[in-house]
């Protein structure tokens, strides 16, 4: 009788360790696909703003920003050049005459009126970001705050310019998706229940780990990293790039 109770015991563990590991193999990947999502959503704010700054950079001095240092000095202490012109109608001058002229012809005649007016970066990103949040809610919403850092990381984006290209004229920024899961156990629940779910997640991107790991690894081979631009195209487009190894 004794006997049959520890069998019955033993059954029971056994069963419960068994459901225990297919709630853990169920909710590992829905998990770090919910984590990917989140983090792949902070990472195309922050590319945004990036692309914003950039833009605002090349209408500024003709060419992108060669390094992500360059935009956050450019955010914290820069200006746009805002020039307007209009046109002088001297008395006893036919207004169709001046009217008829190349603009090369009115600035030489004197003919032309500029108006120069500095506009802060900080302002302008403002009324940028306003525009862009408008159906964004909640931490949903783009900010600029540590813009040039990849989220969870002290890693600073990296800004690719061609070598051959000295007035860069083109750039890009990638994204890895093993740069964008840094330090996952950062984004888990803190709880012990949690840590026997979710344990050893962190180094699915360590080559030593992923090789022990052959079933965590195929449930992440579909995530990929960001691409901000390129630098075959001028482009402030943000693509998919590259694939989980």
């Amino acid at each position: 009788m004794k006997s049959k109770k520890i069998v019955t015991v033993v059954l029971i563990v056994v069963v419960v360790f068994l459901l225990f590991l297919n709630f853990r193999a169920i909710l590992r990947p829905a998990k770090y696909e919910e984590i990917y999502e989140q983090r792949r959503e902070l990472n195309l704010n922050r590319l945004m703003v990036i692309a914003e700054l950039q833009g605002l950079y090349t209408q500024e001095y003709q060419h992108y920003a060669p390094h992500i240092d360059s935009l956050v000095n450019f955010y914290e202490k820069g200006h746009l050049t805002i020039e307007n012109t209009s046109l002088i109608f001297p008395e006893g001058m036919d207004s169709t005459e001046v009217l008829n002229l190349s603009m090369k012809q009115r600035e030489e005649q004197g003919l032309v009126k500029k108006d120069i007016q500095y506009v802060g970066v900080k302002g302008k990103m403002a009324e940028i970001l306003k525009e862009l949040n408008k159906n964004k809610e909640g931490s949903t919403k783009i900010e600029m705050k540590d813009f040039q850092y990849i989220p969870f990381t002290k890693t600073q984006y990296k800004i690719v310019t061609p070598a051959d290209d000295s007035t860069q004229t083109k750039f890009a920024i990638f994204v890895p998706v093993n740069q964008m899961m840094s330090n996952f156990t950062e984004s888990l629940p803190k709880s012990t229940f949690s840590k026997m779910i979710y344990g050893g997640m962190e180094n699915l991107y360590n080559d030593d780990v992923k090789k022990k790991d052959i079933k965590d690894s195929r449930n992440i081979s579909k995530f990929v990293g960001l691409q901000l631009g390129d630098t075959v195209y001028t482009s402030t487009e943000i693509t998919s790039y590259g694939k989980a190894k």
